[in-house]
Protein backbone atom coordinates (compact mmCIF):
# COMPACT_ATOMS: atom_id res chain seq x y z
CA UNK A 1 0.00 0.00 0.00
CA UNK A 2 1.36 3.46 -0.92
CA UNK A 3 1.78 6.53 0.95
CA UNK A 4 -0.63 9.03 -0.15
CA UNK A 5 1.02 12.50 -1.64
CA UNK A 6 -0.28 14.62 0.91
CA UNK A 7 0.91 12.26 4.36
CA UNK A 8 4.81 12.59 2.75
CA UNK A 9 4.28 16.14 1.91
CA UNK A 10 2.97 17.04 5.44
CA UNK A 11 5.80 14.43 6.82
CA UNK A 12 8.50 17.09 4.58
CA UNK A 13 7.08 20.16 6.01
CA UNK A 14 7.18 18.95 9.90
CA UNK A 15 10.55 17.62 9.40
CA UNK A 16 11.28 21.07 7.81
CA UNK A 17 9.73 22.87 10.57
CA UNK A 18 11.86 20.72 12.82
CA UNK A 19 15.01 21.43 11.76
CA UNK A 20 14.09 25.03 11.86
CA UNK A 21 13.43 25.24 15.19
CA UNK A 22 16.77 23.50 16.37
CA UNK A 23 18.10 26.35 14.36
CA UNK A 24 16.15 29.12 16.58
CA UNK A 25 16.78 27.05 19.19
CA UNK A 26 20.48 27.17 19.53
CA UNK A 27 21.81 27.64 22.79
CA UNK A 28 24.92 30.20 23.07
CA UNK A 29 27.66 29.64 25.80
CA UNK A 30 29.55 32.39 27.10
CA UNK A 31 32.58 32.00 24.98
CA UNK A 32 30.18 32.32 21.67
CA UNK A 33 28.30 34.98 23.37
CA UNK A 34 31.43 37.02 23.97
CA UNK A 35 33.67 36.05 21.09
CA UNK A 36 29.96 37.24 18.65
CA UNK A 37 30.13 40.62 20.75
CA UNK A 38 33.78 41.42 20.04
CA UNK A 39 33.41 40.62 16.68
CA UNK A 40 30.39 42.57 15.68
CA UNK A 41 30.70 45.75 17.99
CA UNK A 42 30.87 49.07 16.61
CA UNK A 43 33.24 50.67 19.61
CA UNK A 44 35.80 47.63 18.31
CA UNK A 45 35.84 48.07 14.51
CA UNK A 46 36.12 51.61 15.14
CA UNK A 47 39.35 50.97 17.23
CA UNK A 48 40.44 48.28 14.94
CA UNK A 49 40.05 51.04 12.06
CA UNK A 50 42.22 53.21 14.36
CA UNK A 51 44.99 50.45 14.41
CA UNK A 52 45.11 50.10 11.14
CA UNK A 53 45.42 54.11 10.62
CA UNK A 54 48.26 53.82 12.98
CA UNK A 55 49.89 50.91 11.06
CA UNK A 56 49.65 53.12 8.06
CA UNK A 57 51.46 56.04 9.46
CA UNK A 58 54.12 53.56 10.77
CA UNK A 59 54.70 52.58 7.07
CA UNK A 60 54.42 55.96 5.78
CA UNK A 61 57.85 56.72 8.73
CA UNK A 62 59.28 53.48 7.82
CA UNK A 63 59.80 54.85 3.79
CA UNK A 64 60.62 58.27 5.01
CA UNK A 65 64.15 56.73 5.93
CA UNK A 66 64.34 55.79 2.13
CA UNK A 67 66.03 58.84 -0.51
CA UNK A 68 63.22 60.89 -2.41
CA UNK A 69 62.87 60.48 -6.29
CA UNK A 70 60.39 62.88 -8.36
CA UNK A 71 60.19 62.91 -12.48
CA UNK A 72 58.48 65.81 -14.06
CA UNK A 73 57.58 66.55 -17.41
CA UNK A 74 55.90 69.67 -19.88
CA UNK A 75 55.22 71.01 -23.09
CA UNK A 76 55.12 74.49 -23.90
CA UNK A 77 53.96 76.76 -26.63
CA UNK A 78 55.74 80.46 -26.51
CA UNK A 79 53.92 82.96 -28.74
CA UNK A 80 55.79 86.22 -29.90
CA UNK A 81 58.75 87.37 -28.25
CA UNK A 82 60.24 85.00 -26.59
CA UNK A 83 63.45 83.19 -25.10
CA UNK A 84 64.39 79.75 -27.01
CA UNK A 85 64.81 77.81 -23.24
CA UNK A 86 67.78 76.04 -24.97
CA UNK A 87 69.70 78.80 -26.94
CA UNK A 88 68.70 81.67 -24.67
CA UNK A 89 68.64 83.60 -27.67
CA UNK A 90 65.25 86.00 -27.99
CA UNK A 91 62.56 84.91 -30.86
CA UNK A 92 59.96 86.16 -32.27
CA UNK A 93 58.73 82.89 -33.92
CA UNK A 94 56.23 80.54 -32.20
CA UNK A 95 57.90 77.59 -30.17
CA UNK A 96 56.88 74.38 -29.27
CA UNK A 97 59.26 72.87 -26.17
CA UNK A 98 59.70 69.81 -23.96
CA UNK A 99 61.08 69.23 -20.72
CA UNK A 100 61.78 66.53 -18.79
CA UNK A 101 63.36 65.76 -15.67
CA UNK A 102 64.47 63.40 -12.99
CA UNK A 103 65.49 64.46 -9.25
CA UNK A 104 66.20 62.88 -5.86
CA UNK A 105 66.96 64.06 -2.35
CA UNK A 106 68.17 62.27 0.45
CA UNK A 107 68.58 63.50 3.98
CA UNK A 108 71.71 62.54 5.10
CA UNK A 109 71.21 64.31 8.83
CA UNK A 110 68.35 66.39 10.80
CA UNK A 111 68.70 65.79 14.33
CA UNK A 112 67.91 62.26 14.50
CA UNK A 113 64.22 63.61 13.71
CA UNK A 114 63.28 60.83 11.06
CA UNK A 115 64.63 58.14 13.27
CA UNK A 116 62.85 59.56 16.69
CA UNK A 117 59.60 59.83 14.30
CA UNK A 118 59.75 56.35 13.68
CA UNK A 119 60.46 55.09 17.09
CA UNK A 120 57.60 56.77 18.25
CA UNK A 121 55.24 55.66 15.19
CA UNK A 122 55.89 52.34 16.23
CA UNK A 123 54.91 53.25 19.54
CA UNK A 124 51.61 54.90 19.06
CA UNK A 125 51.08 51.64 16.90
CA UNK A 126 51.57 49.42 19.62
CA UNK A 127 49.62 51.83 22.02
CA UNK A 128 46.42 51.52 19.30
CA UNK A 129 46.56 47.59 19.94
CA UNK A 130 46.24 47.76 23.57
CA UNK A 131 43.57 50.29 23.67
CA UNK A 132 42.17 48.23 21.31
CA UNK A 133 42.59 45.37 23.42
CA UNK A 134 41.17 47.33 26.45
CA UNK A 135 38.02 47.72 24.30
CA UNK A 136 37.06 44.11 24.09
CA UNK A 137 38.30 43.03 27.69
CA UNK A 138 35.71 45.71 28.61
CA UNK A 139 33.40 44.26 26.37
CA UNK A 140 33.95 40.66 27.64
CA UNK A 141 33.09 42.20 31.33
CA UNK A 142 29.54 43.44 30.11
CA UNK A 143 28.57 40.09 28.33
CA UNK A 144 29.87 38.29 31.11
CA UNK A 145 27.69 40.79 33.74
CA UNK A 146 24.75 40.03 31.28
CA UNK A 147 25.05 36.30 30.60
CA UNK A 148 24.74 35.95 34.39
CA UNK A 149 22.32 38.08 34.75
CA UNK A 150 20.49 35.59 31.80
CA UNK A 151 20.83 32.97 34.02
CA UNK A 152 19.88 34.24 37.07
CA UNK A 153 16.72 35.07 35.43
CA UNK A 154 16.04 31.92 34.08
CA UNK A 155 16.25 30.35 37.86
CA UNK A 156 14.45 33.41 39.46
CA UNK A 157 11.41 32.36 36.46
CA UNK A 158 12.03 28.50 37.15
CA UNK A 159 11.59 29.30 41.36
CA UNK A 160 8.25 31.50 40.37
CA UNK A 161 7.04 28.54 38.88
CA UNK A 162 7.52 26.50 41.22
CA UNK A 163 6.12 29.12 43.79
CA UNK A 164 3.03 29.36 41.53
CA UNK A 165 2.00 25.77 40.81
CA UNK A 166 2.46 25.02 44.80
CA UNK A 167 0.08 28.19 45.41
CA UNK A 168 -2.00 26.21 42.32
CA UNK A 169 -2.20 23.35 44.34
CA UNK A 170 -2.88 24.79 47.59
CA UNK A 171 -5.42 26.88 46.07
CA UNK A 172 -6.96 23.63 44.52
CA UNK A 173 -7.00 21.74 48.31
CA UNK A 174 -8.49 24.84 49.81
CA UNK A 175 -11.41 24.84 47.92
CA UNK A 176 -12.22 21.30 48.03
CA UNK A 177 -11.73 21.34 51.95
CA UNK A 178 -14.24 24.69 52.19
CA UNK A 179 -16.60 23.04 50.05
CA UNK A 180 -16.70 19.83 52.70
CA UNK A 181 -17.03 22.56 55.28
CA UNK A 182 -13.56 21.75 57.06
CA UNK A 183 -12.35 25.23 56.35
CA UNK A 184 -13.82 29.00 56.12
CA UNK A 185 -14.42 30.80 53.11
CA UNK A 186 -11.76 33.11 54.30
CA UNK A 187 -9.00 30.53 54.33
CA UNK A 188 -10.02 29.84 50.32
CA UNK A 189 -9.99 33.76 50.13
CA UNK A 190 -6.21 33.53 51.51
CA UNK A 191 -5.48 30.82 49.04
CA UNK A 192 -6.72 32.67 46.13
CA UNK A 193 -4.81 35.60 46.57
CA UNK A 194 -1.76 34.00 47.25
CA UNK A 195 -2.26 32.04 43.95
CA UNK A 196 -3.16 35.62 42.49
CA UNK A 197 0.46 37.57 43.65
CA UNK A 198 2.09 34.70 42.46
CA UNK A 199 0.54 34.48 39.16
CA UNK A 200 1.82 38.14 39.05
CA UNK A 201 5.21 37.25 40.12
CA UNK A 202 5.69 34.77 37.41
CA UNK A 203 4.88 37.74 34.73
CA UNK A 204 7.49 39.91 36.75
CA UNK A 205 10.22 36.85 36.24
CA UNK A 206 8.78 36.46 32.68
CA UNK A 207 9.44 40.30 32.12
CA UNK A 208 12.99 40.01 33.84
CA UNK A 209 14.27 37.23 31.54
CA UNK A 210 13.08 39.16 28.20
CA UNK A 211 14.78 42.16 29.43
CA UNK A 212 18.15 39.95 30.51
CA UNK A 213 17.91 38.36 26.90
CA UNK A 214 17.45 41.95 25.20
CA UNK A 215 20.28 43.24 27.10
CA UNK A 216 22.93 40.45 26.06
CA UNK A 217 21.57 40.46 22.74
CA UNK A 218 21.93 44.26 21.95
CA UNK A 219 26.00 43.91 23.43
CA UNK A 220 26.17 41.16 20.77
CA UNK A 221 24.64 43.37 18.42
CA UNK A 222 21.72 40.76 17.67
CA UNK A 223 19.02 42.07 15.78
CA UNK A 224 15.77 39.59 17.35
CA UNK A 225 15.96 38.06 20.68
CA UNK A 226 13.43 35.41 18.37
CA UNK A 227 14.93 32.30 19.45
CA UNK A 228 17.76 33.28 21.34
CA UNK A 229 18.73 31.34 24.82
CA UNK A 230 22.20 30.75 26.80
CA UNK A 231 23.54 27.57 27.58
CA UNK A 232 24.00 26.82 31.21
CA UNK A 233 27.13 25.84 32.50
CA UNK A 234 27.58 22.41 34.05
CA UNK A 235 29.64 24.69 36.75
CA UNK A 236 28.63 27.17 38.47
CA UNK A 237 30.56 28.39 41.69
CA UNK A 238 33.60 29.41 40.55
CA UNK A 239 37.52 28.39 42.26
CA UNK A 240 37.94 30.86 44.98
CA UNK A 241 41.46 30.30 45.36
CA UNK A 242 41.84 34.17 43.93
CA UNK A 243 40.32 35.23 47.05
CA UNK A 244 44.03 33.70 48.80
CA UNK A 245 45.68 36.18 47.51
CA UNK A 246 45.91 39.76 48.58
CA UNK A 247 44.45 42.82 46.46
CA UNK A 248 48.29 43.64 46.22
CA UNK A 249 49.50 40.56 44.82
CA UNK A 250 46.71 40.79 42.47
CA UNK A 251 47.86 44.39 41.69
CA UNK A 252 51.17 43.08 40.72
CA UNK A 253 49.43 39.77 38.41
CA UNK A 254 47.23 42.98 36.43
CA UNK A 255 50.70 44.97 35.99
CA UNK A 256 51.79 43.09 33.43
CA UNK A 257 48.76 42.10 31.57
CA UNK A 258 46.08 44.49 31.79
CA UNK A 259 46.31 46.38 28.28
CA UNK A 260 45.25 49.60 29.63
CA UNK A 261 48.54 50.15 32.06
CA UNK A 262 50.95 49.19 28.78
CA UNK A 263 49.08 51.42 26.93
CA UNK A 264 49.64 54.15 29.53
CA UNK A 265 53.08 53.10 29.51
CA UNK A 266 53.97 53.15 25.65
CA UNK A 267 52.35 56.49 25.70
CA UNK A 268 54.50 57.81 28.22
CA UNK A 269 57.39 56.73 25.97
CA UNK A 270 56.31 57.98 22.77
CA UNK A 271 56.20 61.03 24.19
CA UNK A 272 59.85 60.77 25.05
CA UNK A 273 60.28 60.29 21.52
CA UNK A 274 57.91 63.36 20.56
CA UNK A 275 60.81 65.39 22.61
CA UNK A 276 63.75 64.16 21.07
CA UNK A 277 61.88 64.96 17.49
CA UNK A 278 61.26 68.28 18.95
CA UNK A 279 64.68 69.05 20.27
CA UNK A 280 66.06 67.57 16.86
CA UNK A 281 64.42 71.19 15.68
CA UNK A 282 67.97 73.02 16.82
CA UNK A 283 70.21 70.68 15.04
CA UNK A 284 71.78 71.36 11.57
CA UNK A 285 70.64 69.55 8.46
CA UNK A 286 72.39 68.00 5.84
CA UNK A 287 70.75 66.32 2.39
CA UNK A 288 72.27 65.12 -0.77
CA UNK A 289 70.20 65.78 -4.04
CA UNK A 290 70.87 64.90 -7.78
CA UNK A 291 69.27 65.68 -10.80
CA UNK A 292 69.14 64.71 -14.62
CA UNK A 293 67.08 66.53 -17.30
CA UNK A 294 66.69 67.26 -20.94
CA UNK A 295 64.33 68.50 -23.90
CA UNK A 296 64.09 70.01 -27.04
CA UNK A 297 62.55 73.28 -28.85
CA UNK A 298 61.25 73.53 -32.10
CA UNK A 299 63.40 76.89 -32.80
CA UNK A 300 66.21 74.65 -32.63
CA UNK A 301 68.38 74.16 -35.82
CA UNK A 302 71.19 72.05 -37.13
CA UNK A 303 73.41 72.52 -40.03
CA UNK A 304 72.55 70.30 -43.72
CA UNK A 305 75.19 71.46 -45.87
CA UNK A 306 76.62 74.43 -47.65
CA UNK A 307 76.99 75.29 -51.42
CA UNK A 308 80.11 76.84 -53.11
CA UNK A 309 79.46 79.82 -55.39
CA UNK A 310 82.73 81.33 -56.19
CA UNK A 311 86.08 83.38 -55.14
CA UNK A 312 84.42 87.32 -55.27
CA UNK A 313 86.64 90.49 -53.91
CA UNK A 314 86.36 90.78 -50.34
CA UNK A 315 87.37 95.00 -50.69
CA UNK A 316 90.70 94.51 -49.54
CA UNK A 317 93.70 94.85 -51.84
CA UNK A 318 97.28 93.63 -51.85
CA UNK A 319 100.00 96.00 -51.78
CA UNK A 320 100.28 95.49 -55.52
CA UNK A 321 97.05 96.86 -56.05
CA UNK A 322 95.31 93.64 -56.75
CA UNK A 323 91.70 92.99 -54.90
CA UNK A 324 92.03 90.52 -52.46
CA UNK A 325 89.38 87.06 -53.69
CA UNK A 326 87.35 85.01 -50.53
CA UNK A 327 85.24 81.81 -51.08
CA UNK A 328 82.03 82.54 -50.85
CA UNK A 329 79.27 79.84 -50.05
CA UNK A 330 75.57 79.74 -48.63
CA UNK A 331 74.91 77.17 -45.50
CA UNK A 332 71.55 75.64 -45.24
CA UNK A 333 69.75 74.72 -41.73
CA UNK A 334 66.99 71.91 -40.48
CA UNK A 335 65.38 71.23 -37.73
CA UNK A 336 67.33 69.50 -35.38
CA UNK A 337 65.84 65.66 -34.96
CA UNK A 338 63.70 65.06 -31.25
CA UNK A 339 65.85 62.51 -30.48
CA UNK A 340 69.37 64.17 -31.17
CA UNK A 341 68.29 67.33 -29.05
CA UNK A 342 67.54 65.08 -26.00
CA UNK A 343 71.54 63.63 -26.71
CA UNK A 344 72.43 67.30 -26.97
CA UNK A 345 70.39 68.97 -23.82
CA UNK A 346 70.66 66.18 -21.02
CA UNK A 347 72.27 67.24 -18.12
CA UNK A 348 73.43 65.89 -14.43
CA UNK A 349 73.53 67.82 -11.05
CA UNK A 350 74.69 66.49 -8.16
CA UNK A 351 75.27 68.70 -4.52
CA UNK A 352 74.59 68.81 -0.43
CA UNK A 353 72.77 71.15 0.93
CA UNK A 354 72.92 71.95 4.84
CA UNK A 355 70.59 74.53 6.74
CA UNK A 356 71.57 75.83 9.93
CA UNK A 357 68.50 76.97 12.63
CA UNK A 358 69.29 80.34 13.65
CA UNK A 359 65.82 81.89 14.15
CA UNK A 360 62.37 80.56 13.20
CA UNK A 361 60.07 82.79 14.87
CA UNK A 362 60.64 80.73 18.32
CA UNK A 363 58.61 77.89 16.53
CA UNK A 364 61.35 75.10 17.59
CA UNK A 365 61.26 76.38 21.60
CA UNK A 366 57.33 76.64 21.50
CA UNK A 367 57.84 73.10 19.93
CA UNK A 368 59.65 71.53 22.79
CA UNK A 369 57.81 73.56 25.52
CA UNK A 370 54.77 71.67 24.23
CA UNK A 371 56.35 68.46 23.80
CA UNK A 372 57.75 68.54 27.26
CA UNK A 373 53.95 69.25 28.80
CA UNK A 374 52.86 66.31 26.46
CA UNK A 375 55.61 63.62 28.25
CA UNK A 376 54.29 65.46 31.91
CA UNK A 377 50.70 64.60 30.56
CA UNK A 378 51.61 60.99 29.62
CA UNK A 379 53.39 60.50 32.93
CA UNK A 380 49.93 61.41 34.85
CA UNK A 381 48.23 59.40 32.54
CA UNK A 382 49.81 56.27 33.37
CA UNK A 383 49.81 57.74 37.34
CA UNK A 384 46.45 58.11 36.70
CA UNK A 385 45.65 54.79 34.81
CA UNK A 386 47.48 53.04 37.42
CA UNK A 387 45.24 54.47 40.74
CA UNK A 388 42.36 53.51 38.66
CA UNK A 389 43.31 50.04 38.63
CA UNK A 390 44.39 49.60 42.15
CA UNK A 391 41.03 50.82 43.34
CA UNK A 392 39.37 48.67 41.07
CA UNK A 393 41.02 45.81 42.39
CA UNK A 394 40.63 46.90 45.87
CA UNK A 395 37.15 47.39 45.37
CA UNK A 396 36.91 43.97 43.32
CA UNK A 397 38.69 42.18 46.27
CA UNK A 398 36.65 43.56 49.06
CA UNK A 399 32.90 43.21 46.49
CA UNK A 400 33.96 39.34 46.15
CA UNK A 401 34.72 38.92 50.07
CA UNK A 402 31.41 40.16 50.92
CA UNK A 403 29.50 38.31 48.24
CA UNK A 404 31.36 34.88 49.49
CA UNK A 405 29.85 35.65 52.67
CA UNK A 406 26.57 37.00 51.70
CA UNK A 407 26.13 33.72 49.84
CA UNK A 408 27.27 31.44 52.89
CA UNK A 409 24.64 33.49 54.73
CA UNK A 410 21.69 33.16 52.33
CA UNK A 411 22.50 29.39 51.87
CA UNK A 412 22.24 28.99 55.18
CA UNK A 413 18.96 31.02 55.88
CA UNK A 414 17.43 28.92 52.68
CA UNK A 415 18.48 25.94 53.93
CA UNK A 416 16.58 26.90 57.39
CA UNK A 417 13.26 28.68 56.18
CA UNK A 418 13.08 25.76 53.45
CA UNK A 419 12.61 23.20 56.72
CA UNK A 420 10.43 25.77 58.20
CA UNK A 421 8.20 25.98 55.05
CA UNK A 422 7.84 22.04 54.95
CA UNK A 423 7.00 21.71 58.62
CA UNK A 424 4.56 24.79 57.90
CA UNK A 425 3.09 22.58 55.01
CA UNK A 426 2.67 19.69 57.07
CA UNK A 427 1.15 21.46 60.07
CA UNK A 428 -1.24 23.27 57.51
CA UNK A 429 -2.37 20.19 55.80
CA UNK A 430 -2.84 18.74 59.17
CA UNK A 431 -4.81 22.03 60.02
CA UNK A 432 -3.18 22.97 62.71
CA UNK A 433 -2.02 26.61 61.72
CA UNK A 434 -4.19 28.89 59.41
CA UNK A 435 -3.61 30.01 55.87
CA UNK A 436 -2.21 33.45 57.39
CA UNK A 437 0.28 31.85 59.42
CA UNK A 438 1.50 29.52 56.30
CA UNK A 439 1.42 32.35 53.99
CA UNK A 440 3.79 33.83 56.01
CA UNK A 441 5.84 31.02 55.83
CA UNK A 442 5.99 30.53 52.36
CA UNK A 443 6.80 34.15 51.31
CA UNK A 444 9.49 34.11 53.66
CA UNK A 445 10.74 30.89 51.93
CA UNK A 446 10.06 32.51 48.64
CA UNK A 447 12.50 35.66 49.71
CA UNK A 448 15.10 33.25 51.23
CA UNK A 449 15.01 31.37 47.72
CA UNK A 450 15.44 34.56 45.64
CA UNK A 451 18.01 36.14 47.79
CA UNK A 452 19.79 32.84 47.32
CA UNK A 453 19.73 33.21 43.55
CA UNK A 454 20.86 36.71 43.86
CA UNK A 455 23.68 36.16 46.55
CA UNK A 456 24.60 33.64 43.99
CA UNK A 457 25.18 35.17 40.93
CA UNK A 458 26.66 38.29 42.35
CA UNK A 459 29.18 35.85 43.82
CA UNK A 460 29.82 34.41 40.71
CA UNK A 461 30.35 38.01 38.67
CA UNK A 462 32.69 39.12 41.74
CA UNK A 463 34.89 36.56 41.58
CA UNK A 464 35.21 36.66 37.65
CA UNK A 465 36.41 40.06 37.78
CA UNK A 466 39.16 39.10 40.07
CA UNK A 467 40.15 36.46 37.91
CA UNK A 468 39.92 38.63 35.20
CA UNK A 469 42.57 41.47 36.84
CA UNK A 470 44.83 37.98 37.49
CA UNK A 471 44.68 36.99 34.00
CA UNK A 472 42.45 33.94 33.95
CA UNK A 473 40.05 33.51 30.90
CA UNK A 474 36.56 34.77 31.69
CA UNK A 475 35.09 31.71 31.33
CA UNK A 476 32.56 29.19 33.37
Amino acid sequence: MHTPLYQKTLCFVFLLLLGFQSVAQKQWTLQECVEHAIKNNISVKQSEISVQQSGIGLTQKQLQMLPTANGSASHNYNFGRSVDPFSNQFTTEQIQSDNVSLSGNLTLFNGFQLQNELKQSRLDYLASNYDLQKIRNDISLNVVSSFLQVLYAQEALTSTKNQQERSQKQRDRTKALTDAGSLTQGDLLDAESLLAADEVALINAENNLTIALLSLAQLMELETIDGFSVAKPASEIPDISILSQTPQAIYQSAQQILPELKSAETKVLSANKGLAVARGGRLPRLSAFGSLSTGYSSASRRSAGSQFLGLFPNGSVTEFGDSVLAPISITTFEDTPFNEQFDQNYSKSVGFSLSIPIFNGWATESSIKRAKLAVISAGLNEDLQKQQVLKSIQQAYADASGAQRKYAASQKSYNALQASFNYSQKKFDAGIVSSLEFLIAKNNFAKAESDLLQAKYDYIFRVKVLDFYAGKALTL
